[in-house]
């Protein structure tokens, strides 16, 4: 099969909340049948890869969120990086971290300009891998909880009246306010809360204070946090879903992820929800620093995500930078 150059695809989740038939009818009236590939399952996202690299897409557009995108790197990564196209990113999906660093948020805007721009800006970034998985962001602590009881939420209540709210941010706020902090105030009274301790694994770390201003040096080995978790963090994005900029260093150092370790209780998190939100925070409960592998061990099971999707529970967790190891279109 003849390479594509200058030609690229497009991979829509047929699962995420705005992948419509008329979204897909739109994508293929600008992108050739061809090149327009139609995606609901792990399988799918291995053969859509191998096709991909076969054909020699320059670029490929990938349609549904965080998880999308993820899967699709994921396979990709199985090929050097000079067989990898670039790729672009449409808002489609429900957490859109990585999105909001390069996406208009337009599905046929952003496909159209591509098409029309004599220029092609494309940004290296770096990426998380655990368990042998390459993610934007990972976390064990309230925020795995949080996906937890969401989808429990999406599970229970979304066909009910509630189903406007569980779809949409509200059922985040719906699964944290009904389900994770009644959980978290009942373990606090009962002695029940997790202790963690995060070391420095592999390379250097880091401490980030106020502003992005570096600080304090660790080698491997050392110690950077021991005592009671509410959650850690770790991202080579800023944002988590909905625009929430909780790990605003991420960007400061490609060969580093932020790491970001709180205590905070969950009444003291939610009076600083807003500035936690837009990345403003500063709390001496709050510790952040710039890791190249992390080791966290934990004093029981507590719920782990992965790029956002719920995968368990765990006890020790190794979380490692990959820097550069992926090239995104910048729509912006």
């Amino acid at each position: 099969m003849s390479p594509a150059v200058n030609r690229f695809a497009v991979v829509l989740n047929t699962n995420a909340k705005k992948v419509t038939d008329d979204v897909a009818q739109l994508s293929s009236e600008i992108v050739p049948p061809e090149d327009l590939f139609l995606s609901d399952s792990a399988e799918d996202s291995e053969a859509i890869a191998r096709v991909l690299v076969e054909r020699g897409y320059e670029t490929v557009f990938a349609g549904g969120g965080d998880g999308t995108v993820m899967h699709l790197i994921n396979q990709l990564a199985r090929y050097p990086l000079e067989q990898q196209p670039a790729i672009g990113i449409l808002k489609l999906g429900t957490g859109n971290a990585m999105a909001r660093m390069v996406s208009s948020g337009n599905v046929q805007g952003d496909l159209k300009s591509f098409m029309h721009s004599a220029t092609r800006e494309v940004m290296p970034i770096s990426l998380v891998e655990t368990e042998g998985i390459r993610c934007p962001f990972a976390g064990v602590g309230v925020d795995a909880a949080i996906l937890n009881d969401y989808r429990f939420a999406k599970d229970n209540w979304g066909s009910s009246v509630l189903k406007p709210v569980v779809q949409s941010v509200g059922g985040y706020f719906l699964a944290f306010f009904a389900r994770t902090v009644p959980r978290m105030a009942g373990d606090a009274l009962l002695g029940n809360r997790a202790e963690v301790r995060v070391t420095v694994a592999n390379g250097d770390a880091q401490r980030v204070g106020p502003g992005g201003q570096l600080g304090e040096s660790f080698a491997a080995g050392s110690l950077l946090y021991e005592g009671p978790l509410t959650a850690v963090l770790a991202g080579t994005v800023p944002f988590y879903g909905y625009g929430m900029k909780v790990l605003p260093y991420a960007t400061l150092d490609p060969r580093r992820m932020h790491l970001r370790v709180t205590d905070l209780s969950a009444a003291r998190a939610l009076a600083i929800l807003p500035s936690i939100w837009k990345g403003e925070v500063q709390n001496a409960q709050i510790y952040d620093f710039l890791v190249s592998e992390v080791r966290i061990e934990l004093s029981q099971e507590v719920p782990f995500q992965i790029g956002g999707d719920a995968a368990g529970h765990r006890t020790k967790v190794v979380l490692r930078t990959i820097p550069n190891c992926v090239r995104l279109l910048k729509l912006l």
